[in-house]
């Protein structure tokens, strides 16, 4: 979106603020210690058309321009607009006033004023903004720049997050997902044994895996777990199952972190990496691969053909090749923990496109 070019002498706050609107799709102006109005964003425009915003306004012509086309199409007015601006013009005096508006359409808002008699009104659509998961109200009556402040958080987690093929969401109590990175949303598109409702909420492809998921997500939220970390498993596609962690998030107003590690590696997509960047022959490569998948050397070798001599061969080279820090002295299990985290970032750079 493009945002109108700002006056050079707004406060910094308010220069961050209408960074923050046009990211959101958000309404806002700013308005001097003088009333005048510095700055409307272009969603202001577009949602306020009745007011001719390229003429000069003051706070006041504009609640008045408002409420005279709010009254010409039958909305409410104030029964007495004198008695009401001057309310308005004290509850304004406020360092921080939020409130909610109907009109003209539903609006969470959000007013700021500096000690220098600076003031911004942030108004926010909050579908339009992909807000509507951080309130547990539909119509709140607080808690905007919070909201956004979460919001902010949780998509900086999530883009960390997305260099791993492990699908993360986080969820409010009622397993409503307030934000997920990629993998996860790639593993709810395939319905690989989950699924989103039609309430948003995060479920699983059979009740029963619905009802401990949300019995894990609601004592997560409430800090409750008995551990830091509880696991389950969910059923996934062709017989196979997902292991699930569920844990307490980190803000104020209660919410789940769920983590889904995938049954199964990309064999592939590991075992390129393992024959490009570390050198070990396809064969030594797949096997690799395969232990990292959980599989043990002999089953291993037996899936691919070998004697279990040579697959026990091949893992001692593998380890002299691979020399990852300590990883010769933990054998078979370091190789397999090894290669599924190496699987867990290969298959995420994969996914996007970036192997």
């Amino acid at each position: 979106m493009t945002m109108l070019p700002l006056p050079w002498d707004i406060p910094g706050p308010f220069a961050d603020m209408a960074v923050m609107a046009s990211r959101l799709n958000a309404l806002l102006v700013i308005i001097d210690p003088n009333d005048n109005i510095v700055y409307a964003s272009q969603d202001k425009k577009r949602l306020y058309p009745f007011i001719d915003f390229s003429a000069p306004l003051t706070f006041e012509s504009m609640l008045r321009s408002s409420w005279k086309h709010g009254a010409d199409n039958g909305i409410i007015s104030p029964p007495d607009f004198e008695a009401q601006l001057a309310d308005a013009q004290i509850a304004r005096r406020s360092p921080r006033l939020e409130f909610t508006r109907r009109f003209p359409t539903e609006l969470i808002c959000a007013h700021i004023r500096l000690d220098n008699g600076w003031n911004a009104q942030l108004r926010v659509e909050p579908d339009r903004a992909g807000l509507r998961q951080y309130f547990s109200r539909d119509i709140p009556t607080f808690g905007l720049l919070e909201a956004i402040r979460q919001k902010e958080s949780a998509e900086q987690c999530a883009a960390a997050l997305d260099c791993l093929a492990f699908g993360i969401a986080v969820l409010g109590p009622d397993r409503r997902i307030k934000h997920k990175n990629t993998a996860m949303t790639d593993l709810i598109s395939r319905s690989d044994g989950l699924l989103v409702d039609e309430y948003g909420r995060l479920s699983a492809l059979h009740g029963d895996d619905t009802a401990e998921l949300s019995r894990l997500v609601a004592l997560a939220s409430l800090g409750r777990l008995l551990a830091p970390t509880a696991a389950t498993s969910i059923r996934a596609a062709a017989g196979r199952s997902h292991i699930v962690s569920v844990s307490r998030g980190g803000d104020s107003v209660g919410s789940a972190v769920v983590m889904v590690a995938p049954a199964s590696l990309d064999v592939a997509a590991v075992s390129d990496v393992l024959h490009r960047d570390f050198k070990l022959t396809p064969a030594e490569a797949e096997l690799a691969a395969m232990i990292g998948n959980g599989f043990t050397n002999d089953d291993a070798a037996k899936e691919l053909g070998k004697a279990p001599g040579t697959g026990r061969e091949q893992v001692k080279n593998i380890l002299k090749k691979l020399d990852v820090g300590a990883l010769a002295n933990r054998g078979q299990t370091g190789l397999a923990r090894w290669v599924a985290v190496l699987g867990a970032i290969t298959g995420a750079a994969r996914f996007r496109g970036k192997s």
